[in-house]
C-alpha cells in the first residue's frame, strides 16, 4: 500500500507542475482526476468489502504425494474493482512447525492454495484475515476470518520386506474353559468342591488317587503392530504404509490386532483393531500425534527391533503375543 501512495503522491505533484506550467483546461481536468482518486478508492473499498463473498472448500484427506489445493472463491458487486489478501496460518501438527502465508486474489472467481503432500501428516489451513483493497491500492478493510481447514495426509499402503506369517498369528493356545465339558482338558488332584462327574476314573485307578479333568479350549493369539515414531519424515512415511498394509492384511484375514505406537513424549498408546473403522480411527490419531524433535538419522541407518519375529520394517514389526480375556 505504500508504494501505492508513493506513485499516487508523485503523481498528484506532476499534475500540479503540469497545471502551473500549462494553465489550460486540459491540466485542470487532469489535476482534478488525480484529486478525485482517492475519493473513488475509497467508495470502491467500502463498496467491495460490504459486498464481498468469501467462501473456502479443502479435501479432509490427501493421500501422500497426490496434488491437492485448496479453493476460495470471492465475489461480489464491486469485486471487479478490487482485489483482496487473504493471510494463512498452515499448522504441522506432528512438529508443531507454524508458517505464514499471505496470497493475492483478483478478479471474481476461483483462486486455488496447493497444498503440501509431501510428507504424512494432520495439517490446520486456518484463514485469519481477509483485507479488501480497492483496485489503485490505496485503502483497504480488514475482515477477521478465523476459518480453520483441517487436511490429513494419509499414507499410501506398502507392503513390508517380510509378510507376517498369518500361521504364527493364528497359532493356538489353550486356556481354562468356562463350560463344564470339553474334548480337550488336563488332570489335575482333586480338590475339595470338585464335581464327582469330573472326576478321571481311569487315571485315578491307575495313580491310586483322585484326580480330575479341567476343561481346556483353544483361543487365538493377539497380533501386535509396532510404531515408533521418528523425526526423520521419508522413514515415517514408510513405516506408515506399511503399519496400513499389515494392518488390512489383518483385517482381511479376520485377525484381530492392536497398533502400538510409541511417542516420544509419553508412554505407548495403543489402538484396538477389528474393522476398516478402527484402522481409519487409528490412523487420524496417530496423524495428530508429536514427533521427537532430535535430528532425522543418516541415510542408511536403522533401528534394531527386539523381540519381533515378523518385522515389515526396521521402525514397524509385527509380533504375536498370546492374550487372555
Amino acid at each position: 500500500m505504500l508504494k501505492s501512495w508513493g506513485a499516487y503522491s508523485v503523481t498528484l505533484i506532476s499534475s500540479f507542475v503540469f497545471f502551473f506550467c500549462y494553465k489550460m483546461w486540459v491540466s485542470w481536468i487532469l489535476l482534478m482526476v488525480v484529486l478525485m482518486i482517492p475519493v473513488l478508492s475509497l467508495i470502491m473499498s467500502i463498496a467491495a468489502s460490504r459486498t464481498m463473498s468469501f467462501h473456502s472448500d479443502c479435501p479432509a484427506n490427501v493421500l501422500i504425494g497426490t496434488p491437492a489445493s485448496l479453493q476460495i472463491r470471492t465475489g461480489g458487486i464491486a469485486s471487479f474493482f478490487s482485489f483482496c489478501k487473504v493471510k494463512m496460518t498452515v499448522t504441522d501438527h506432528m512438529t508443531g512447525d507454524v508458517k505464514k502465508h499471505v496470497f493475492e486474489i483478483h478478479d471474481n472467481g476461483i483462486s486455488k492454495i496447493p497444498v503440501d503432500t509431501r510428507h504424512c501428516g494432520s495439517f490446520s489451513y486456518r484463514l485469519t484475515w481477509l483485507s479488501v483493497y480497492d483496485l489503485f491500492g490505496l485503502f483497504h478493510i480488514k475482515t477477521n476470518l478465523d476459518k480453520n481447514n483441517e487436511i490429513f495426509i494419509k499414507p499410501v499402503p506398502s507392503m513390508p520386506v517380510r509378510m507376517p506369517d498369518m500361521y504364527g498369528f493364528k497359532a493356538k493356545n489353550l486356556r481354562r474353559s468356562k463350560q463344564p465339558s470339553s474334548e480337550i482338558y488336563d488332570i489335575r488332584e482333586y480338590q475339595i468342591g470338585d464335581p464327582l462327574r469330573a472326576i478321571h476314573w481311569k487315571m485315578s485307578a491307575k495313580k491310586d488317587e483322585l484326580l480330575v479333568k479341567e476343561p481346556l479350549e483353544e483361543y487365538g493369539g493377539h497380533s501386535r503392530v509396532l510404531l515408533k515414531l521418528t523425526a526423520d519424515r521419508d522413514e515415517l512415511d514408510l513405516h506408515l504404509g506399511q503399519i496400513l498394509f499389515t494392518s488390512r492384511f489383518f483385517i482381511e484375514h479376520e485377525t484381530a490386532h492392536r497398533i502400538r505406537v510409541i511417542p516420544p513424549d509419553k508412554g505407548e498408546v495403543a489402538f484396538e483393531i477389528e474393522s476398516d473403522k478402527d484402522l481409519e480411527r487409528a490412523v487420524v490419531n496417530i496423524l495428530r500425534m508429536r514427533i521427537p524433535k532430535e535430528s532425522p538419522k543418516k541415510a542408511g541407518e536403522t533401528e534394531k527391533n527386539t523381540g519381533s519375529k515378523n518385522a515389515p520394517d526396521s521402525g514397524s514389526s509385527a509380533e504375536e503375543a498370546p492374550h487372555e480375556d
